[in-house]
């Protein structure tokens, strides 16, 4: 195997090659990637949109040619915008029909299109048209993801990080970003302070040594919507977030980057 497609929901991508290592992202479906190395019944790949590498099972991903992983990525492509929606699989040389869900943010060419063997169908109206840029539609999206939980390396509705839920969401508005907070920090234009941020501005946090360790999309009104123990709206100023029901700062200020 050289190229794949991720043509399940959500595949866990690992750390080391083993079930048991440490989940570092996710691939959702419609994601593509190149293979660097295997091992057994597991590959390292690097995920095209964001070139984060990782390990994850054969089983649960499909080989594709250069040419379909060429051209599938240099289409323009369409998102899932309900919570679940669901994919009818047609093998065309076996004729065995499977459906299955697939999730919020998950990406596909056209609603119905084919790789290899297969032939994906995707419901029309659960997905979005054309790629609406505005910082409005990008609020729209992360107001979607209100309450789901915390999860290492999580990327859907089901668990989410804090750099999984901005690059996701940004991904809808076709704005890649890399998937740690820490290189997002990299990307964009400086904000020289929180009095001049907008809202889609980006919001970083550091840890006591200074390294930057959390993110999340400012809403404007001194408001900033993150992944900490869930997704959730807290009050933000100049020194970090502030949590009304603690009544703590929960996070330190180091950053505001804009990308729109």
């Amino acid at each position: 195997m050289q190229y794949g497609f991720c043509h399940l929901g959500i595949v866990p991508v690992r750390k080391e090659a083993n079930e048991t290592s440490e989940m570092v992202t996710q691939l959702l479906f419609g994601d593509t990637f190149s293979v660097l190395d295997q091992k057994g019944e597991r590959v390292l790949i690097e995920n095209f949109d964001d070139n984060y590498r990782g390990w994850v099972d054969k089983k649960q991903v499909i080989e594709i040619e250069f040419d379909q992983y060429d051209s599938y990525n240099k289409s323009s492509k369409q998102f899932v915008k309900d919570a679940i929606a669901y994919v009818f699989q047609t093998n065309i040389k076996t004729k065995e029909k499977i459906i299955y869900p697939i999730y919020l943010g998950s990406q596909v060419v056209s609603q119905k299109f084919q790789l290899g063997d297969i032939i994906f169908e995707i419901s029309e109206s659960s997905l979005t048209k054309n790629i609406n840029t505005t910082v409005q539609h990008l609020m729209t999206i992360s107001l979607k993801f209100l309450s789901a939980p915390y999860l290492w390396g999580g990327k859907s509705l089901f668990g989410i990080d804090c750099s999984g839920f901005v690059q996701i969401c940004y991904k809808q508005i076709g704005v890649r970003l890399l998937r740690d907070a820490s290189e997002q920090a990299t990307q964009g234009e400086d904000v020289k302070n929180l009095e001049l941020a907008l809202k889609g501005d980006l919001c970083f946090f550091s840890n006591k040594e200074g390294k930057i360790t959390h993110v999340g999309i400012y809403i404007g009104n001194n408001e900033i919507i993150h992944s900490s123990g869930q997704v959730r709206i807290d009050k933000i100023d100049e020194k970090g977030i502030f949590r009304s029901d603690s009544k703590t700062y929960s996070h330190t200020l180091s950053k505001i980057n804009r990308y729109l």
